[in-house]
Order: structure tokens, then sequence, then C-alpha cells
């Protein structure tokens, strides 16, 4: 999509008009079409586009978008452009409300990697919940209230959660008896306490058995 700039100009018909003039001159479609109105014309480098005006809510009424791609259909260029615009609100979205920007300051490439991907996750994981809901709050408020459930649990809770499963786990697949498994857990458990900085603290009690 572009502006109507008092600088740019598109030839059409041997005659340099700048797109308000541009449009203008052509033959607008009636009614509720798509389509107003769709025009090649020659940019100021020599190469060929195309123009196509579609409805607007705006005053002036009309938009226009460029293609310089012109054996595409008008039809295909407005459904690839709806595409962008979506990728665009996605983009807005995750910087206005699931920390994108804001989150870290950090100048490692992985690190920003990492951290755009988590913030990805985060953006399908709510989409899913949305869709599956039908939950009309923005996704602002989702993310607040999913940080506000996952706060519940405090990290000694989670690790007793992760551990009882993977014992669990290790009992259904590989069939070891009680007295490996009990010494696996506190080999872990002592590692992940020192690690974490939580050895002088209360130990999980887990249930064993």
């Amino acid at each position: 999509m572009f502006k109507d700039q008092p600088k740019w100009f598109y030839e059409y018909n041997g005659k340099k008009l700048r797109l308000s003039a541009l449009y203008g001159k052509l033959k607008k479609k009636r009614g509720k079409a798509k389509v107003k109105a769709s025009v090649l014309v020659i940019l100021p480098d020599g190469n060929k586009a195309r123009v196509i005006f579609v409805p607007c809510d705006k005053k002036r009424g009309w938009l226009a978008l460029l293609s310089t791609d012109i054996t595409i259909a008008d039809d295909e260029i407005i459904r690839l452009y709806s595409k962008r615009c979506d990728i665009e609100v996605f983009f807005k979205k995750c910087k206005q409300h699931l920390k994108l920007v804001k989150e870290i300051q950090i100048r490692s490439y992985d690190g920003l990697i990492g951290h755009t991907s988590l913030v990805m996750a985060r953006y399908n994981i709510l989409s899913l919940f949305q869709r599956k809901n039908v939950d009309q709050r923005p996704f602002g408020d989702l993310f607040r209230a999913c940080n506000e459930e996952l706060a519940n649990i405090n990290f000694l809770d989670a690790l007793t959660r992760i551990m009882q499963l993977a014992m669990a786990t290790l009992r259904k697949a590989h069939k070891l008896s009680e007295e490996v498994i009990n010494s696996m857990l506190d080999l872990i458990m002592g590692e992940a306490l020192v690690y974490f900085g939580l050895s002088n603290r209360q130990t999980p009690q887990l249930e064993r058995g």
C-alpha cells in the first residue's frame, strides 16, 4: 500500500501523474465492488507495475495497492496484502503485550533468537487458547492472566511435579527397581538444589514408591 505523495509520479498513457490524478483519470466500478479501479503504469525506473484502488472508509474513499508482478490477478494481490496486514498485527501484539522489546536487554544474537522464539511460542499458545475458548479478552489480558496462574506455582513445587512425572515414566517404561529410581532421584535433586542455590533450604518431599 502506498500514499499519494506530491513528488511521486506514475506514467499512464504517456503522462506522468501523481496518485490522486491517476485515480481521477480512471473509470471506476460502482456499487460494492472489491476493486474500484485497476491500471498498469510505468514506474520512474522504467519497470511496469499494477496499481489497484480499493474502497476505504476514510475521507478520500480509496486506498492504493501496488504490485511489481503484473501477472497476478487483482483479487490475489488483495489477498496477499491482507496476509501482510496480519503479520504486522502479529508484531504489534508481540511488542505491546508479549514483551518482545522490553523484557530483556541483550546483545547476543543467539540470545535474541531465543527470546524471539519464546515470544512467538507465547503468541501461538495464547492464540490457540483464544480460538478454542472463543475468549473475547485481548492478548494483553490473556498474557497477564496466564502469568498470574503460573505465579501460583513456585519453583520447588514445579520441580517436584516434574520429578514425580519423571519417576512415573521410569517405572512404566524401563521397569527399574525402586532402589535405583530413588538413587537417581536423590542424585538429580541434590545437583539441582546446589545449582539453583537452594541447598540450605527445605528439600521438596517427593512421593516415593
